[in-house]
This record gives C-alpha cells, sequence and structure tokens, in this order.
C-alpha cells in the first residue's frame, strides 16, 4: 500500500511540474507575441505621429505661400493702376 501511494505523489508531482512547465511555456510565448504585437503597434503609431507633423509643416508653408501670393497680387495690381495712368497721360 504505501508504494501505491507513493507512487501516487511521485506522479501527482510529475503531472504537476508538467502542468506548471506547459503553463510557463504558454505564458512565455504570450508575453513575446504582446511584445512583439506592441512594438508594431508603437512603429505605426511613430509614422503616424511623423506623417501628422509633415503635414503641419506642409501646411505651415502652404499658408505663408498664400501670404506671399497675395502681397503679389496687391503689388501687381499697384502696377496695372500706375501703367493705366501713364496710359491715360499719354493718351492726353
Amino acid at each position: 500500500m504505501e508504494t501505491s501511494i507513493a507512487l501516487g505523489v511521485m506522479v501527482s508531482l510529475i503531472g504537476c511540474f508538467v502542468g506548471l512547465t506547459g503553463w510557463l511555456a504558454k505564458r512565455e510565448k504570450r508575453i513575446w507575441t504582446d511584445g512583439k504585437w506592441q512594438g508594431n503597434v508603437d512603429a505605426k503609431l511613430d509614422n503616424i505621429l511623423g506623417i501628422k507633423q509633415d503635414v503641419d509643416n506642409l501646411q505651415k508653408t502652404v499658408n505663408e505661400h498664400g501670404n506671399r501670393l497675395k502681397a503679389v497680387e496687391k503689388d501687381v495690381s499697384n502696377v496695372h493702376y500706375r501703367i493705366n495712368k501713364l496710359k491715360e497721360r499719354r493718351i492726353e
């Protein structure tokens, strides 16, 4: 009887170690997979933030060009006005 109890205890302990080993292996795999996924998400977010910064810089450049274009249009308008005035003087 003692042999069967000892054998039962030994089988139980081996089963516990096998179960624990399987659980730890699965846990490590899950942690590795989660880390890989998190790394991919972080890389994508960094890419999105970089694109957003590029878009913001382009928007500033477009706004600056718009302001410069308005100034040029105003100057051209003044030149046309002066040319028309000179034409009127020549005709008279």
